[in-house]
């Protein structure tokens, strides 16, 4: 696991609600699962930073869902 996961894990500790995203929506839906079986809850969308509309639809998401972004850490 990388830093983005310990970083993710301190974030919930906090009270934050943290989204985890994935260009491979499988495989970052099995990594939210690694932290739902710890009891951590963090959710997953599929973005793919080198696709437009990937972005868009992951932004509209996000603000349409939670009203926007606080923090983001890139691992």
């Amino acid at each position: 696991m990388g830093i983005g996961f310990e970083i993710s894990k301190q974030l919930v500790a906090h009270g934050f609600t943290v989204i985890l995203t994935s260009k491979d929506r499988i495989v970052g839906l099995e990594a939210a699962k690694v932290f739902q079986e710890g009891c951590l809850n963090i959710f997953c969308h599929q973005l793919d930073v080198l696709d437009t509309t990937s972005i868009i639809e992951f932004c509209d998401w996000l603000k349409e869902n939670y009203g926007g972004l606080d923090i983001l850490v890139s691992d």
